[in-house]
């Protein structure tokens, strides 16, 4: 059997119960077999991840820990809270209850 990724036969299983069956990085449950989550640029095997965060949130963060840590920031204290004060977005599209 050939490795995935650098991981030889059982690393794979063995990584998954030391990560309790979740994502490294949100922290979900596996519905699927988990991605093998590796730099693109050094090879370094770093976890298993869930398609979402392996396919989307890296890539959208340019696997920058620091974009991640700022977005975290802005999440816990928007700066549109902090210069207007709360406000709330309403939908007013019409549903289409056809």
């Amino acid at each position: 059997m050939t490795n995935t990724y650098g991981l030889e036969p059982g690393e794979y299983q063995a990584l998954l119960d030391y990560q309790n069956g979740m994502c490294a990085i949100c922290g979900q449950q596996r519905r699927y077999r988990l991605d093998v989550d590796h730099d693109h640029k050094t090879g370094l095997v770093r976890g298993l991840t869930c398609r979402l965060c392996n396919r989307r949130i890296l890539p959208g963060a340019r696997d920058d820990p620091e974009v991640l840590r700022n977005a975290a920031a802005y999440l816990e204290n928007p700066p549109a809270l902090q210069f207007l004060g709360p406000r709330y977005h309403v939908d007013t599209r019409e549903v289409n209850d056809e």
